[in-house]
């Protein structure tokens, strides 16, 4: 996926040079919220679980047996950087860098084998004495992350290009190492790291002060797939996966014709 993204971007530089007797630089910042989309984590147990033989009893867990749940997460913050080029025609092209990050707001719906076990003490997981608790009160907690460090080419088309006020609309292609920890009540679940391919869509409105500072604001959707997660409490890998919605205000500095 990263060779397809270095490819992708040598394209749009190429693209830039030969009109870049047209193009106007500028570079920017911008600062605004991340809101996760709630993440249907899935995998499967890795190896097998044996049945217990003192109360409480369990029965076996076959590897390859299913499991899953869903996890929501708070509002958090994303920053970025950009560097493009504005074209006569109302094309621009970007480079962006960007950081975001949301707290775990709760995780439930936990199933085994597609029964969910919420309701069920969670010694079901530690295979150990009754806690008295159960599986969903226990992982019903806001304790965990989900953090992107990204890079992106984009591709803009701005409206009225030549006012003041320009509504526009692009997307764009990149790679994202996204990182998760689970934490619920402080039990260390698992956490997991990929670099994979991403890709987000854009809409926004530039403000233009004066010919050397511009305001804009922007909303994207952003999609980096998914995360493999190797999980500490069970023996099972999960996939997690990272979607957010992006609101951001920031600012440009023209650099000249």
């Amino acid at each position: 996926m990263i060779r397809k993204f270095l490819l992708a971007a040598s394209a749009v530089v190429v693209v830039s040079s030969a009109s870049s007797a047209y193009a106007q630089t500028y570079v920017g910042v911008s600062a605004g919220i991340a809101v996760p989309h709630n993440s249907n984590n899935t995998g499967v147990f890795t190896s097998d679980v044996p049945a217990t033989t003192a109360a409480p009893v369990y029965g076996a867990i076959p590897s390859g047996t299913p499991l899953g749940w869903k996890t929501s997460f708070d509002v958090g913050y994303n920053l970025a950087a950009q560097i493009g080029h504005r074209f006569d025609n109302g094309f621009r092209i970007e480079g962006e860098f960007a950081f975001s990050r949301a707290n775990v707001n709760r995780h439930s719906g936990l199933s085994v084998g597609g029964t969910n076990i919420d309701g069920v003490d969670a010694s079901i997981l530690t295979r150990g004495p009754t806690v008295g608790s159960t599986v969903g009160q226990v992982v019903d907690s806001g304790i965990g992350s989900q953090r992107g460090i990204a890079g992106f080419v984009n591709a803009y088309y701005d409206l009225n290009a030549g006012g003041n006020f320009q509504p526009y609309v692009g997307g764009g292609i990149g790679v994202q190492q996204t990182k998760f920890d689970y934490r619920p009540s402080n039990i260390d679940v698992g956490q997991g790291k990929d670099t994979n391919f991403a890709w987000q869509l854009m809409a926004g409105a530039t403000y233009k002060l004066g010919p050397k500072f511009e305001l804009f604001g922007q909303y994207n959707y952003r999609d980096a797939g998914k995360t493999r997660m190797a999980l500490d409490l069970v023996p099972a890998d999960l996939d997690a996966k990272s979607r957010q919605s992006l609101v951001s205000v920031g600012f440009r500095i023209p650099l000249g014709k």
